[in-house]
């Protein structure tokens, strides 16, 4: 960028003015990286956006259950496990998670 002195001008009505090219260049650049700045930011927030809506919420109904069977077991809730379950699988299915297969083997 090349330095330039401020210049004294005379208006068509003949007024005097003083103009400061490198000053006014300097407050176009910053306004146009505020700009660049701001639009990033909002993309930034778009793209947060957008995956809180497709991958949140199951996610909150799940978390949602789980909180409510954690205040359950907090308040001493009484469970009956059957003979031949696991106790894991009867909280899971309390909370609504699927329940684990005690004798199915991993296929690796």
């Amino acid at each position: 960028m090349v330095d330039a002195e401020p210049q004294e001008i005379i208006t068509n009505d003949n007024l005097n003015a003083s103009v400061d090219a490198q000053e006014t260049m300097n407050k176009v650049v910053k306004a146009e990286n505020e700009k660049i700045h701001a639009e990033g930011e909002a993309e930034a927030i778009k793209l947060v956006n957008e995956a809180a809506d497709k991958y949140f919420v199951g996610n909150a109904q799940l978390l949602r259950k789980l909180e409510a069977l954690e205040t359950s077991l907090g308040n001493n809730a009484k469970i009956v496990v059957p003979t031949g379950t696991e106790l894991v699988n009867i909280i899971g299915e309390m909370a609504g998670i699927i329940p684990l297969d005690k004798n199915k083997k991993d296929s690796k």
